[in-house]
């Protein structure tokens, strides 16, 4: 699993590789794209952003992690360990846990046996016999940042040992 501007993709699935490839490139055209660079520089950032795609097909996350571009490590790629993935952490905890294949969204019972939704959004309303009606929950995390923290999951009745977990 790499760590990659706050996201983590896993080298293994061939989408989300296309999906880091995809986001490198963005990151790279608005990291470096809007600089007057010398002609060498130019080429040496040219050259680890291809070295960057060539270690991502490879699925070689030991060299990616270590793999960095720009002058300042503008861009940098982190291994990330499976137990701090939220879902996995939830999973090893014995907690039930839904993941959504709409959104990225999970829905895990706490320990009073309520369920709890765990998100990056707060879920869209919607219309129903000429009326409009918002998603409401009693226990929702709304995640920032691709991190969710101790606390907050404390506070909707989930409990783990790390400080924060990694969203996915």
């Amino acid at each position: 699993m790499i760590k990659f501007k706050n996201e983590v993709y896993d080298l293994e699935s061939s989408h989300e590789r296309y999906l880091l490839h995809s986001d490198l490139n963005e990151e790279f055209e608005k990291e470096f794209n809007w600089m007057d660079y010398e002609e060498e520089d130019e080429k040496e950032l040219e050259i680890e952003l291809a070295k960057a795609h060539e270690l991502i097909s490879n699925r070689d996350e030991s060299t990616l992690n270590t793999h960095s571009i720009g002058f300042g490590c503008e861009l940098l790629f982190e291994c990330v360990e499976e137990e701090i993935l939220l879902i996995n952490a939830l999973r090893k905890n014995n907690y039930q846990v839904e993941k959504s294949n709409a959104s990225r969204s999970l829905y895990v019972i706490n320990d009073e046996g309520e369920e709890v939704r765990i998100a990056d959004h707060k879920r869209p309303g919607y219309e129903f016999g000429g009326g409009f009606y918002e998603h409401e929950y009693e226990n929702e995390i709304i995640v920032k940042n691709n991190t969710v923290y101790k606390k907050q999951l404390e506070k909707s009745g989930i409990t783990l040992a790390e400080n924060s977990y990694v969203f996915g």
